[in-house]
């Protein structure tokens, strides 16, 4: 393992500076925020929670850009040395809103586990990707590991990615993706497990629509959940002890791209599909902006998303109602030409954590924002810290650790080499 000591690295005065006091953002005195930033070349930062500790996962570039993984871990108060895995990524597919992932989950034994994706060309279109995907013993009592394999049956090369995740309160893990088996082919051609209905053909092949599909990661088969989505938004799945859930952009016969969702009931089987609101966004391509779900250990679950209808950028914001397995009506967070790319965390208490990145008028910069949402329904907002809003930024990403706030995200560089990911707390 190749490793890079924070207490060993070097900073310029500008950038020390830019640590100190981009974070806060006026918002928070400097004592209350800590950041620090990942070597160059590390970019799509996602937070994983372990039980006893928090990691972050992240592409990195090393040796003459040969890409690799990246992870660091809190625990104890203290941050581990920055490690990149011992071998670089065969043949990936990197791309800025489609990215690896990682969870720690229980199997039904009660012991831990580590499961980690990444995206791999199986073809020679631009999309043509698998997912790969690794399942490793953390605890010596987990059984044997699980080397680099292909986690979905079908044989098309087509794009298969947008990977969400979820451990199961009785073990294992729930993993859901977007699904492009019918974009090239249909009927029995697409592979080994049941064969569903064509679509339209939505611009990344000349067959059918792009599915989403799911399963629990021991299982050997998926379930089809909605048989026509939007193409290249990311997906969501949570987790309860009377429930999965597994949210999405739906995309209808008319081009209306609104947020869906299904349900499976500990014990039942998966709902038919449903729309968290009717915002009757219309929109001819896909707008690469997926919502974000969380639940706490109470049961409760909520869910921050990004629309457009008639043009008008939002943020919204609800919570779901199990007892009538629907949603509040949406609190509007921004409609001031937001872009989205949102994240969300639910504490113990019910308080939710929404972020997004916003605009101002006036300004080039776009914003990190943070909204807290009680469950009496206040709400406050403050900018975390200023960033970029090309797509080279990716994703931010929230955590909450230890009765703390996590942030991480890909601070953009002159040169694509350049970039790096930066994190902080308070």
């Amino acid at each position: 393992m190749k490793n890079a000591s924070f207490s060993s690295m070097k900073f310029s005065l500008p950038l020390l500076l830019f640590l100190l006091l981009g974070c806060s953002n006026g918002t928070s005195s400097r004592a209350e925020v800590e950041c620090f930033q990942l070597p160059a070349g590390t970019q799509l930062p996602i937070f994983v929670g372990g039980t006893l500790n928090l990691s972050l996962q992240c592409v990195a570039s090393y040796n003459d850009s040969v890409h690799t993984k990246g992870f660091i871990s809190r625990e104890n108060g203290k941050w581990s040395d920055f490690h990149y895995s011992d071998a670089g990524i065969s043949n990936p597919f990197l791309n800025w809103a489609d990215f690896p992932s990682g969870a720690y989950y229980l199997d039904h034994n009660g012991h831990e586990r580590f499961f980690s994706h990444y995206l791999r060309y199986s073809g020679k279109g631009t999309y043509d990707y698998d997912i790969i995907y690794s399942d490793m013993a953390v605890d010596p009592k987990a059984g044997p590991d699980v080397f680099p394999r292909k986690l979905h049956q079908d044989t098309v090369s087509a794009e298969h990615g947008f990977l969400s995740s979820a451990t199961l309160p009785g073990g294992g893990l729930q993993v859901s993706w977007l699904d492009g088996r019918y974009t090239k082919e249909v009927g029995a051609a697409a592979g080994a497990e049941e064969v569903e209905a064509p679509g339209d053909d939505h611009g990344h092949g000349a067959g059918g629509a792009m599915t989403i599909r799911t399963k629990a990661l021991a299982d050997s088969a998926s379930v089809e959940l909605d048989h026509r989505v939007c193409d290249c938004c990311n997906t969501a799945t949570v987790a309860t002890d009377d429930l999965v859930m597994v949210a999405y952009r739906d995309r209808s016969e008319h081009e209306i791209r609104d947020i869906g969702y299904v349900v499976k009931p500990t014990g039942g089987e998966w709902s038919t599909p449903k729309l968290v609101h009717a915002d009757n966004w219309e929109i001819s391509g896909c707008p690469v902006n997926g919502p974000a779900l969380a639940a706490n250990g109470a049961g409760n679950i909520a869910l921050v998303w990004y629309t457009a209808p008639a043009d008008r950028a939002q943020i919204l914001f609800s919570r779901y109602d199990t007892s009538t397995d629907s949603w509040q009506p949406p609190t509007l967070l921004d409609d001031n030409a937001p872009l989205g790319r949102v994240d969300i965390q639910l504490a113990e208490d019910g308080t939710a954590y929404a972020t997004a990145l916003t605009t101002k008028e006036g300004t080039d910069d776009a914003f990190l924002t943070l909204w807290t949402i009680t469950p009496d329904g206040t709400k406050t907002r403050e900018d975390l810290t200023p960033t970029s809003g090309a797509r080279s930024s990716g994703f931010p990403k929230i955590a909450l650790f230890e009765d703390k706030l996590y942030w991480a995200r890909t601070v953009v560089g002159a040169e694509k080499e350049e970039q790096f990911v930066e994190v902080c707390w308070r």
